[in-house]
């Protein structure tokens, strides 16, 4: 199940980079957060699973879609030259450069030595999850709620010609 989400998680993000229309791009960010959320389940934190499937893929990225629709008043400008030296550059210099962090990473005495350790945390569910939020962290939650609604007036503002 893991190689299944990760794998989910990367194909979206890969398919992400490659696209040339912007919206399929956000369809295929919703694929990513899909799979990120299934890696969240599998580690054990359903919280986290379903906060990154309402937040992100719910919210965000629907606020991105409508930017993207709103504000798309243009085709896109084709490339200018291909350059294939530069693309088979860049993928050989990702190539060397990612196969040298697995090593590293592979051989890491730290790495060895945290995987040794037993996993030790606290679980989180919905209610202490909401009774923080409410009651610790109330100030943020109301001030990042009048951010996002000044953007969202804002978005209007500049979208609309005659308001």
């Amino acid at each position: 199940m893991f190689l299944t989400f990760a794998i989910l998680a990367l194909a979206g993000a890969l398919a992400l980079l490659l696209q040339k229309n912007a919206i399929e791009a956000g369809l295929c960010m919703a694929l990513s957060f899909l799979g990120v959320s299934g890696l969240f389940v599998l580690l054990g934190n359903p919280v986290a699973a379903a906060l990154q499937i309402i937040v992100y893929a719910g919210a965000i990225l629907i606020l991105v879609l409508f930017v993207i629709m709103l504000l798309n008043s243009h085709e896109e400008e084709p490339a200018e030259v291909s350059r294939p030296i530069q693309r088979w550059g860049s993928v050989a210099l990702v190539a060397v450069l990612g196969l040298g962090a697995f090593r590293l990473l592979n051989g890491s005495p730290a790495l060895a030595e945290l995987a040794a350790k037993p996993v030790t945390g606290a679980s989180t569910n919905l209610h202490s999850l909401g009774d923080m939020l409410f009651s610790q962290h109330l100030l943020g939650f109301e001030v990042a709620g009048f951010l996002l609604l000044a953007a969202m007036i804002g978005a209007v503002a500049l979208v609309k010609k005659n308001l």
